[in-house]
């Protein structure tokens, strides 16, 4: 392949291809006909002295030689696509729309005191917060359809930067007037009593599941949710136990009718961390993001966290 000659379009036709496994559905996201495209196909094929694609019985199928090319490419198109995005970030004028993923928990507690320094620092900026499962997250931030993500996951790949924010525990919460738990939750009550549990596909917080196992206690749970905030209100309106991360009970305890208390069950301290792709690490309006996060996240009020 001689480089100074290359067509960089060819790439992008061969990731298209490669991501549809189909030249018309290929043909259609580029704009192109089948026969530019097949075109476009075969000058790549004699560039690189591979098929790529062949045809089969049930479709299209890559080659061994194009499995191993496409992550290369595909990140290459990355990094082509951001060249002409503006070094410099000056907050005060910007535009900049950031896509992130938050937790349930942090959306509640450290969301609030982001957009309010957005909005003095950076007053045209905005962030959007992706729907994402917590099992979708990684494949968000390779892919680049989010920015940055805040909340509690482990096994991350290596590409992912990371940086702790804050470290939190559990607490349980209860309503007022339980009928019976009032100054203090003992172990024997919190196994008598029914409890609400968090539950989602690739959530870290299967860990509180794993220490509650670890130690052999076994709850009653009558209800199970991807949401700490709808666990909180159950419990508000029930006599349930909600066992959620500290830092949502103490910001919703002012406005239900709840009462905090100290798991009965040793459960370890975890670390709420902002994560990213390296090739973010150094952008600029990636790093005042991951400033405003941190900052907002220290100025939490004490006794939280």
């Amino acid at each position: 392949m001689h480089l100074p000659t290359f067509d960089l379009n060819l790439l992008c036709a061969f990731d298209a291809i490669y991501r549809s496994q189909s030249i018309s559905a290929a043909a259609i996201e580029l704009g192109l006909t089948q026969p530019g495209l097949s075109s476009a196909l075969k000058r790549l094929r004699e560039c690189v002295g591979d098929p790529l694609f062949v045809r089969t019985s049930s479709g299209m199928r890559s080659t061994p030689f194009a499995d191993s090319m496409a992550p290369k490419v595909s990140e290459a198109l990355k990094i082509l696509s951001g060249i002409d995005q503006p070094v410099n970030f000056t907050p005060a004028t910007s535009n900049v729309n950031l896509r992130i993923y938050i937790s349930d928990a942090g959306l509640h507690v450290v969301m609030p005191q982001v957009v309010e320094r957005m909005n003095v620092h950076a007053p045209h900026a905005s962030l959007t917060v992706v729907d994402l499962r917590p099992d979708e997250v990684t494949a968000a931030l390779d892919g680049g359809s989010i920015d940055m993500a805040v909340g509690y996951f482990l096994d991350m790949p290596n590409w992912a930067r990371q940086q702790v924010v804050r470290a939190t525990s559990y607490v349980c919460a209860v309503r007022k007037n339980h009928p019976r738990i009032q100054d203090a939750l003992t172990l024997e009550q919190f196994l008598a009593e029914r409890h609400c549990a968090y539950w989602t596909s690739g959530s870290s917080h299967s860990k509180l599941e794993q220490t509650l196992s670890r130690q052999r206690i076994v709850r009653d749970v009558a209800f199970r949710s991807p949401s700490f905030t709808s666990m909180l209100l159950l419990a508000s309106q029930s006599d349930m136990i909600a066992t959620v991360p500290e830092d949502l009970a103490f910001t919703f305890n002012r406005i239900l009718d709840i009462c905090l208390h100290p798991c009965p069950v040793a459960f370890p301290r975890f670390e709420i961390r902002q994560y990213w792709h390296e090739r973010q690490h150094a952008a600029p309006a990636s790093k005042w993001l991951r400033r405003l996060f941190r900052g907002a996240a220290a100025d939490l009020p004490r006794g939280v966290g």
